[in-house]
């Protein structure tokens, strides 16, 4: 009992606002750039009140604003996504039992990123924004049950039938260790959290109490997610106090969790949860299983512009705030400006008056004024005056840095071409030059990626015990469904990310080096004679939809193999011997299941397809008497290859002894 009230006490210290000084400031950096890059820029930071408010301006006074801080995360993130790369899991060994479990974890993450609808490559994404505004980002990676964050029962055992899940978390609920430059090293790592208390007590059986300073803190929650939702990008309003999340206090608590680092006395590591100021469940270990003496926290954190000595990162839009501020201004004084040009300003003395007269048909005001009454003052009439090339070239150099900023100069990783002549290799080198200068950024990025698909892994092999069913994509457009366990992986998890720096990332240039390769012979001198190439090439091209007459054959023969896997192989052709004693086949052959269809076949076509797929690893999942059956249907393709073959020949030397015989002897003397 008194070993939990001290790990309670150090839980509430490692919650405490005023232990980390650097992130306390880091907090008011975050809610800045998220409200620049939600459009509410013209914001002040009350320092008396330490806290946010709109800037007091004239209700007259127009305030444009021109997001270039939406751009330039846009543009980073380009960066990123148009880095296409391959996920490899190296294997423990050179066993071939060991090879094969490390390919399906390649297939197993795959599948994962596709699975619920793309969530995870959702949460990625939504990754890169928070990674780009506030510079530290977190991906949590956690077992979960029915939708559940929670996946592990009350002795801390990870439920059965339960699933691996990733959630993006924000900076704001993270609360790490002091020490230490990256999150492994820090001794624990806390994550602070609104629930509902209503969801805490079912899913723990406990009862949560709210006292004044669990109000405070939910408060305090409430008022930083009111903040970003009520922000008004066309400054209709202030930062007012909104409606949306008008839950009671009672209705919510304070979720805190902390993650212990393995020490001497706990080699598995601690978890403690506490719900406001009361302690739920202490478990002796991680949530990630310790496996030979190796550990992870469920947060992976990934860094923008790291700054030495310290954990929190910096922003890309830290940068940016200044060159924001100059462009609102100029917009702001071109519109004045712009309104004056149009409408002049008139200067009168007093006792002036304005008058309407005619003259003629036409009708028009006058000004009428008396010289001695006015000390020999005249109205005068002052237009505006266009404001100097000066401040525009200032506008177009702020856009620029921006622009380089992002590493998408002239938006050449948008498609834009810098000139109507450039071609898609051309693209494609200057997108590698705008690469070059923030590669280790996204080098950063992946090394961290890295590590949430090692933990997907690990987690997997603790929650999957029972069979469940893969989807992959084999070759081409081949879709193969099996079964698998997580004991399958044979504790298979050394995950690396291989980046692809070599390939065309342009739809012009992709096609500009196939047809550059066609003219060079490199898929040989024929390519009608190859269906199965061409057929490549035209996907490559973006004509997957182009008919070829080969394609039907190609697709009967791909559904021939996948009846063979699913034994439906009641239209399939297989040929059957007689036998002697020793097993060795004697007379003709005989067809043991006719297909009408078969006379029909493309059989060269249908060879083809059939030994591709029997030299792939598909071949080697399926049953004994599926693979008979396949290489029997396939040898019956072959002797009818091998026939048409023969008979090709004769009759080629046939007409070649003919054409001899026609020949007259002076023609044959003379050769």
């Amino acid at each position: 009992m008194a070993e939990n009230e001290q790990l309670k006490r150090d839980m509430e210290d490692i919650f405490n606002d005023l232990k980390d000084p650097i992130r306390k400031m880091q907090e008011r950096i975050w809610f800045r750039n998220i409200l620049y890059y939600m459009g509410e820029q013209y914001i002040d930071w009350i320092v008396s009140e330490q806290t946010m408010r709109r800037r007091q301006t004239n209700p007259l006074q127009p305030t444009p604003v021109a997001n270039i801080i939406r751009d330039f995360v846009r543009a980073k993130k380009a960066l990123y996504l148009s880095r296409p790369y391959a996920i490899r899991v190296w294997p423990n060994s050179n066993e071939q039992k060991d090879r094969d479990a490390a390919k399906l974890g390649e297939q197993l993450l795959q599948s994962m990123d596709l699975e619920n609808e793309e969530a995870f490559v959702d949460e990625l994404d939504d990754l890169l924004d928070i990674l780009i505004i506030m510079g530290t980002a977190f991906m949590r990676t956690f077992p979960y049950k029915a939708g559940s964050m929670f996946g592990m029962d009350y002795n801390g055992k990870i439920i059965e039938m339960g699933d691996v899940g990733n959630q993006l978390l924000l900076p704001f609920n993270v609360y790490p260790d002091v020490f230490g430059r990256r999150l492994r090293y820090h001794r624990h790592v806390g994550i602070k959290s609104l629930k509902p208390t209503e969801w805490v007590n079912d899913t723990f059986g406990v009862k949560i109490t709210t006292s004044g300073d669990d109000s405070q803190t939910t408060n305090y929650e409430k008022r930083l997610m009111k903040m970003v939702s009520d922000a008004s990008p066309w400054k209709g309003a202030g930062l007012m106090t909104s409606q949306l999340l008008d839950m009671k206090a009672e209705e919510l608590c304070v979720f805190k969790e902390v993650e212990y680092a393995p020490t001497k006395t706990y080699p598995d590591g601690r978890y403690a949860i506490m719900a406001n100021h009361e302690m739920i469940k202490v478990y002796d270990h991680l949530p990630i299983p310790v496996k030979n003496n190796k550990w992870y926290y469920t947060l992976t954190d990934f860094h923008y512009n790291r700054v030495i000595g310290r954990f929190w990162a910096d922003g890309g839009v830290n940068d940016l705030i200044s060159p924001q501020n100059s462009i609102n201004e100029i917009d702001q004084s071109l519109e004045m400006n712009r309104k004056g040009l149009g409408r002049p300003i008139l200067w009168w003395p007093e006792g002036s008056v304005m008058e309407r007269m005619n003259k003629g048909d036409m009708a028009f005001m006058a000004i009428k004024y008396n010289p001695l009454t006015t000390g020999g003052q005249k109205p005068e009439i002052e237009r505006g005056m266009a404001l100097p090339d000066q401040v525009l070239a200032e506008r177009s150099i702020h856009k620029e840095t921006v622009q380089d900023s992002g590493g998408d100069p002239k938006h050449i990783l948008r498609g834009k071409s810098p000139t109507s002549k450039a071609s898609g290799i051309m693209v494609d080198i200057l997108a590698e030059k705008a690469e070059a200068g923030h590669l280790p950024d996204t080098r950063s990025y992946f090394r961290s990626l890295k590590q949430v698909y090692k933990k997907r892994l690990i987690l997997v092999q603790e929650i999957f015990t029972e069979e469940r069913l893969l989807k992959v994509a084999g070759k081409g457009s081949k879709v193969f469904v099996k079964g698998f366990k997580g004991s399958d992986l044979r504790s298979n998890h050394d995950v690396r990310l291989e980046m692809d720096t070599s390939s065309s990332t342009s739809q012009a240039s992709k096609t500009e080096v196939i047809l550059k390769l066609i003219e060079g012979g490199f898929f040989g001198e024929d390519i009608s004679a190859d269906p199965q190439t061409r057929f490549d090439i035209m996907k490559r091209l973006g004509l997957a939809g182009f008919s070829d007459k080969s394609n039907v054959h190609v697709d009967r023969a791909e559904r021939e193999n996948a009846a063979i896997a699913n034994n439906d192989v009641d239209n399939i052709m297989i040929i059957a011997s007689d036998e002697n004693e020793n097993g060795e086949p004697v007379g003709e052959a005989k067809v043991a299941n006719p297909d009408d269809l078969f006379p029909f076949d493309d059989h060269i076509i249908h060879l083809a397809v059939h030994t591709e797929y029997i030299i792939s690893p598909e071949f080697d999942d399926m049953t004994e008497q599926q693979q008979v059956i396949l290489l029997n249907h396939a040898m019956a393709h072959k002797q009818i290859v091998g026939q048409e073959r023969k008979q090709a020949i004769v009759e080629q030397a046939f007409a070649e002894g003919k054409m001899q015989q026609e020949q007259p002897e002076g023609d044959q003397g003379a050769r």
